[in-house]
């Protein structure tokens, strides 16, 4: 019976245990939370799960499901972050090793906890120095950070500092923010300077570069730009060189300084109401090589719709572009333009004057300098209603007519095309043009939009020659040029130590020659028709100080013959029947007379008498041929130390017995001072002669 009553009640515990786990009763133990110690080693950027070692109940724990992660650090390092098991480091994070500890608890038991610490590592982030080649002038200053990297991003000021590891030049000085500057006193040359860049708060994370340094000598360029039409000065014209730039002041005049000394560079003339131009110059150290500049006023200025397309038409002679459809995009960032767009279309005729085309009339071959000769140019430029730049988007193409304009009398039925690349200072060759039935144009193709010109090349000769001052000492470092007579092209040189010079020509033509040396030009010559190399048996003579006057008349292909004519204070006529003389009274002289269009027509003064010049210009060949006011001609005068000075015929007052064009007197001091007034009329008979007074006085420069 005993035995019976136990396992009854045996029976009965078990039923009760099991009734009590049914209804939720019975053992309620939290389960078994786990911790795992971590090691990270993490860089800017790059992240950690703490959470991959830990566990609850033997299940993963995962944070904001089955457990809560806090940190129980404070505060944690700069640029550490620590949220949800994740472990972040950012660019701000200090190099170095550190302790974090954190504590994970169970959702259910918020005193069901375990603790655990992360061991963090940050490494100090690749810091890279690159050598540095930099060119700076004097007064000037170059970046050294701009090619360096610290954790692959650029190196900056606020990540690092710089220091010179020797000794610097003198004047030259680097910043910790990585500015290397040199003063203007620095002397020009090449300079090796080595530095070291260390990460801001880690200064044994560091990179060594060094910079080669080149200090060129520097210049200045200076002159004046003038309006092609009226002569006027043209204010507001920016005018660009090697990344430097200056504007024009009301009369035109500019100053462009800290210019590197060199044989040849570009200078670009902008402004909106003119065409696009460029000059080649040569910048000397401690001096300002000058410039004068024609630009001519936009043929005409269209508005065309972007979306359709269209042409525009000069509004005299053949000169067009043809636009294609939505073909068109802004230059600085690619995108499309809606709505209009302005087309400044301009045409450029180099026979009249040879100094309108952009450049020196060189393209590359071969990695030579070679001369071209020009049939006709036209410039285009685009842009949209805000005035930002447009030109064709790749793919698009555009029809252009180029009037045919030039001095060689065969123009060919097909020439090559050349455009101007205003950076390289050089005429590159794409593409061809066709000449129309009437032989008025030429017509191509194009990609883009610059200055187009219907171009050759040439053989040439070459003419070796020698120049001297009034002195008759060699002049080194004169800058020679030659300017096609029979054709529509220049070439150019510098003299040797001992005065010679050698330049090319086209061969078997006729060309003038001249040399300007510090503001002031030789006599001009006539040369040519030569077949084989050629040397002059003549020097160019610069005038002497206080003279190097110079008159030069050009005009276009109608009337054939202008005449100029120079009257003397003593009363001597210089002009086509008594060409004067350079090296005796009255030391004025008709260098070159023109009698088959074009010209030019140069007359020199190599010494001043004191008194009263007086210049004109005669039609010579008479109205029945072409009037002077609708000649295109020109006159320039250059007197040394001033900027040149243009000069354009009247629009009025003109009529077909006013054979002659009163253009300026020029009154002379005994000390070689010159004061110039403008006349500026017609008149039916010659300028009244100075009566003389037997020995002529010549004026004496301070």
């Amino acid at each position: 019976m005993n035995d019976s009553k136990g396992a009854r009640t045996r029976a009965c515990a078990l039923l009760a245990s099991a009734v009590l786990a049914a209804c939720g009763g019975g053992d309620d133990t939290p389960p078994a939370m786990v911790a795992g110690a971590d090691t990270a080693t993490l860089s800017a950027g790059q992240t950690a799960q703490l959470l991959a070692n830990d566990t609850i109940g033997g299940a993963a724990a995962v944070s904001g499901s089955n457990v809560s992660f806090s940190v129980t650090t404070s505060p944690l390092p700069t640029g550490v972050t620590l949220a949800g098991g994740v472990l972040s480091v950012d660019a701000t994070a200090v190099p170095g090793t550190s302790t974090i500890a954190y504590k994970i608890c169970d959702v259910d038991h918020a005193d069901n906890c375990a603790s655990a610490n992360v061991t963090l590592t940050v490494p100090p982030p690749a810091i890279v120095a690159t050598n540095d080649t930099l060119t700076v002038s004097p007064g000037g200053s170059g970046d050294v950070l701009a090619n360096d990297t610290l954790g692959g991003a650029a190196a900056t000021a606020a990540t690092v500092a710089a220091t010179a590891t020797g000794t610097l030049p003198s004047g030259v000085t680097l910043s910790a923010g990585g500015l290397l500057a040199v003063a203007a006193s620095t002397t020009p040359g090449s300079y090796s300077i080595g530095y070291t860049i260390c990460q801001t708060g880690l200064a044994t994370n560091c990179a060594n570069a060094t910079i080669t340094l080149t200090v060129p000598a520097i210049g200045a360029l200076g002159g004046r730009v003038v309006d092609e039409m009226t002569g006027a000065g043209i204010a507001g014209v920016r005018v660009s060189a090697s990344g430097l730039s200056a504007t024009t002041d009301s009369d035109g005049s500019f100053s462009l300084g800290n210019v590197g000394a060199q044989d040849r560079i570009s200078v670009v003339f902008d402004e909106a109401s003119h065409a696009q131009t460029a000059r080649i110059a040569s910048v000397t150290a401690g001096a300002t090589s000058d410039l004068q500049v024609r630009m001519l006023p936009v043929g005409i200025s269209a508005s065309v719709p972007v979306a359709a397309g269209g042409t525009v038409s000069l509004p005299t002679g053949p000169g067009r572009v043809v636009l294609p459809a939505n073909g068109v995009q802004r230059v600085s960032d690619g995108s499309i333009p809606s709505g209009d767009m302005t087309v400044a279309l301009t045409a450029i005729d180099p026979a009249s004057n040879t100094a309108l085309m952009p450049g020196d009339f060189t393209t590359m071959q071969a990695g030579a300098a070679v001369p071209i000769e020009s049939f006709g140019a036209i410039n285009v430029q685009l842009s949209d209603s805000t005035g930002a730049a447009l030109n064709l988007r790749s793919g698009q193409t555009a029809t252009i007519r180029i009037p045919l304009s030039s001095r060689n009398p065969s123009a060919p039925a097909t020439i090559p095309l050349f455009w101007y690349d205003t950076a390289a200072g050089r005429w590159v060759q794409e593409g061809t043009a066709t000449l129309d039935g009437t032989s008025s144009y030429y017509e191509g193709t194009v990609s883009h939009f610059t200055t187009w010109n219907a171009d050759q090349t040439y053989n040439t000769i070459n003419v070796t020659g020698c120049v001297k001052d009034a002195a008759g000492n060699a002049l080194a470092n004169a800058f020679l040029q030659t300017d096609g007579v029979d054709y529509s092209g220049t070439s150019s040189a510098r003299s040797a130590a001992d005065g010679s010079f050698v330049l090319p020509m086209r061969k078997s033509s006729l060309a003038t020659l001249v040399g300007l040396s510090a503001g002031r030009l030789t006599n001009t010559l006539r040369i040519g028709a030569y077949a084989a190399d050629t040397t002059l048996t003549d020097c160019l003579v610069l005038g002497q100080n206080g003279a190097g006057v110079t008159m030069t008349l050009t005009w276009g292909a109608t009337p054939s013959d202008l005449d100029s004519h120079l009257y003397a204070p003593d009363g001597s006529h210089v002009y086509y029947s008594n060409k004067g003389a350079l090296l005796a009274s009255p030391f004025a002289n008709l260098d070159v007379d023109d009698t088959s269009s074009y010209g030019p027509e140069v007359v020199t003064l190599t010494k001043l008498m004191v008194g009263t010049y007086k210049y004109s210009v005669r039609n010579y060949s008479g109205q029945g041929s072409g009037m002077i006011g609708a000649s295109g001609a020109r006159v320039v005068l250059t007197v040394p130390g001033r900027n040149n000075e243009l000069y354009v015929p009247p629009t009025s007052g003109e009529s077909t017995s006013t054979d002659w064009w009163n253009l300026f007197e020029m009154d002379v001091d005994a000390s070689c001072g010159i004061t110039v007034r403008r006349v500026g009329t017609y008149s039916s008979t010659a300028p009244t002669a100075a009566s003389g007074n037997g020995t002529p006085q010549y004026c004496t420069a301070p």
